[in-house]
């Protein structure tokens, strides 16, 4: 079984998203999207955000920049994308309101005061980093941010892995459980241990085990959220546009049973705070 190439890790996360920036820019007020803003929105909460110094790395168009301004906030935006960063300034310009775009990826948080800020964002931007992006995401986030201040950021979920039943599953084992020669064995168990062939995230999390990261960075997570539930593993499912996909409500879910989000959902999201 071949290594499936990873966004940040065997191709550059910055010419990944300059190939794919029209056809998101076309698509980011769809149901995915909407559906994943209703999981930062339950992450956020009741937090006042009005006058609050906001930043919001990966912005993109700058969709969730403009309704962090409508709650009264003070927006810095990064985008590594030169189309980004210019239909991000358009949309902000229009509000009238104040709000920063620059183009930049996570290097963008070195220009930012120490202390400076109450909220940083960083959504579906962490799994496509390096290694060495994502170290320098953590330690500059707790530079900048001011002390009990938030990060918000969402993740593609490790744990969905044990889920889907191809050779996602195969390398779950492989990495925790059996190793790389205990691997043949697992997928000798999976009718697809050999697909989906196509380019995964280099960063994945498991959210068990995340509030450890966090811990090592100065951050205490306090509350985790989940999106994009698969009621069965993707090999059974008939897979339609991401926007034409229905999207439960995993924010209703009955206490008893969201364990099972764990599993199901291929996204989670987290907030914390710095110590």
């Amino acid at each position: 079984m071949s290594a499936i190439r990873k966004v940040g890790k065997d191709v550059r996360a910055e010419d990944y998203w300059l190939e794919r920036s029209s056809s998101y820019a076309k698509r980011i007020e769809g149901q995915y999207h909407r559906h994943r803003l209703a999981m930062v929105e339950a992450l956020i909460g009741d937090c006042d955000l009005k006058s609050r110094i906001c930043v919001d790395l990966g912005c993109g168009e700058g969709i969730f920049s403009e309704y962090l301004l409508s709650r009264g906030a003070r927006v810095i935006a990064f985008d590594p994308a030169e189309e980004m960063v210019r239909s991000a300034a358009e949309r902000l310009h229009k509000t009238d309101r104040d709000s920063r775009v620059f183009k930049a990826g996570v290097e963008g948080l070195r220009s930012i005061a120490p202390e400076s800020v109450d909220f940083v964002f960083a959504l579906n931007v962490i799994a496509y980093l390096s290694d060495d992006e994502e170290g320098l995401f953590y330690k500059e986030s707790a530079r900048v941010l001011r002390r009990g201040a938030t990060m918000v950021v969402t993740h593609s979920n490790e744990l969905f892995d044990m889920y889907t039943l191809n050779r996602f599953t195969v390398e779950f084992f492989q990495r925790h459980f059996c190793g790389a020669d205990g691997g043949s064995g697992v997928g000798s168990l999976l009718t697809q241990p050999d697909k989906p062939d196509r380019v995964s995230f280099n960063i994945r999390e498991n959210p068990l085990t995340y509030r450890y990261k966090l811990g090592n960075y100065g951050f205490d997570e306090v509350q985790q959220e989940f999106a994009n539930l698969h009621e069965v593993p993707p090999a059974l499912m008939v897979l339609a546009d991401i926007d034409k996909r229905v999207y439960a409500n995993t924010l209703a879910w009955d206490e008893k049973k969201r364990w099972k989000l764990l599993f199901m959902c291929s996204m989670f999201g987290s907030r914390s705070l710095k110590r």
